[in-house]
């Protein structure tokens, strides 16, 4: 599977990655399971919508 980030998500995590880095095995953790099962309950993969809807997006939520 091929894993993609916009702009806005790359800055997005190299901001957390300053601020937190203590995040990076649990945020590393999450990549491996998005490319091992996309469909992962946690993951929350839905698919867009509109012009984007040949598009999954997935969203992470940290507590």
């Amino acid at each position: 599977m091929k894993i993609g980030w916009t702009p806005k998500s790359l800055r997005a995590f190299k901001r957390l990655m300053r601020k937190n880095p203590n995040l990076r095995p649990l945020i590393e953790q999450i990549l491996r399971q998005l490319a091992e099962d996309p469909f992962h309950p946690s993951l929350h993969t839905h698919k867009l919508k509109g012009d984007l809807s040949n598009i999954w997006s997935s969203s992470i939520a940290c507590s």
